[in-house]
């Protein structure tokens, strides 16, 4: 071999270990979030951010939102199914997001809680708003992304999801 070609391909071993490296260095970690109503986990390509109610993160990269919040309800609706109260909760949803159109609904997407998702878009952006019910709590997890980098953030919603518990009175801790 010729002293040029050790040259380069020392060089592009070199490169090749930083590029590696840069990779190996960049773990994604998990943060949780508690309040008194549920719990959630979210990976840290989110940060938390201010936001009217609930809970708000921003995707780092996409610059897509993920808010999580919690309504209580009366206790004579503890009892209640969720499909008896879903369409006051989503009238209420969509008259907040007028110009939206619904694509589709899937109950249960959930198996720990009773559930629906909805997916809705406009001409810019999609939006997936899933309703989780446990006993007299109704979590409401709002998704919302511009329509090309929707599929691309998607994955790590759904595990944020997959993670919310909501609390409510029958849990007991042992001590």
């Amino acid at each position: 071999m010729k002293k040029k070609e050790i040259i380069i391909l020392a060089s592009v071993l070199i490169v090749l270990t930083i590029v590696i490296a840069i990779f190996v260095n960049r773990k994604v970690s998990f943060k949780e979030v508690k309040t008194d109503d549920y719990v959630f986990t979210y990976d840290t390509t989110w940060k938390k951010v201010k936001g009217e109610k609930g809970i708000t993160l921003k995707h780092k990269k996409s610059g897509s939102k993920l808010n999580i919040q919690c309504m209580v309800l009366e206790d004579s609706y503890m009892d209640v199914d969720l499909k008896d109260i879903i369409s006051d909760i989503t009238y209420g949803i969509e008259k907040q997001n007028e110009g939206f159109k619904l694509i589709s609904v899937l109950d249960a997407p959930s198996d720990k809680y009773d559930s629906y998702s909805y997916l809705y878009e406009d001409d810019m952006e999609q939006a997936l708003v899933n309703v989780y019910k446990k006993d007299n709590k109704v979590v409401i997890a709002y998704f919302s992304c511009e329509s090309e980098k929707f599929d691309i953030v998607l994955d790590s919603v759904d595990n944020i999801f997959d993670s919310i518990e909501i609390k409510t009175g029958e849990e007991i801790k042992l001590t």
